[in-house]
């Protein structure tokens, strides 16, 4: 049964690192009210448990696990999958050192993020098209949530950060 949860959790990562983000969103929110945009509490959680824990859960899948990774996602092993590997271990270093950074370099953060993961999600839905690729690690969470919405959010959160450096 505990095994079975664990695996629920681990194939969907960054799910459950979303929800995280939302726990400490919300405590910070109530119990440490800090005088802080909502823009500002958004970017830092999200910044560190769906886009930087969970891309370096993902490096660490594609680089030393890739025949799991393979099975999720519906892929047959490539030499390339460490590149990937190596791209996910980079943007998520980025996105936790963003954290408590500059605008710049969250800016920087941010559209670096976006193009991989954006990018991530057309290849994700050619697969799903052309070649009827529906495993969970395709076309699951991690496309929907990780690949789409997340950037989105991230794309709102920098706006609304901009927004208010101009005030």
């Amino acid at each position: 049964m505990l095994d079975d949860y664990i695996g629920l959790i681990l194939t969907n990562f960054g799910l459950f690192m979303f929800a995280v983000a939302v726990c400490f969103i919300v405590l910070h929110k109530f119990i440490v009210r800090a005088k802080l945009s909502d823009y500002e509490i958004v970017y830092r959680w999200m910044a560190l448990f769906p886009l930087g824990i969970a891309n370096i859960y993902a490096f660490i899948i594609h680089a030393f696990y890739p025949e799991i990774a393979d099975a999720a996602i519906g892929w047959s092993y490539s030499p390339f999958e460490y590149e990937v590997a190596m791209a996910d271990l980079a943007f998520g270093v980025l996105a936790i050192l963003s954290f408590n950074a500059s605008f710049g370099f969250r800016l920087a953060a941010v559209i670096g993020n976006v193009i991989f993961l954006m990018g991530d999600a057309c290849n994700h839905i050619y697969l799903m098209l052309v070649q009827g690729n529906f495993n969970p690690g395709n076309a699951g969470t991690w496309l929907w949530l990780d690949d789409l919405i997340l950037p989105l959010l991230m794309l709102m959160c920098i706006n609304g950060l901009s927004e208010n450096r101009k005030a």
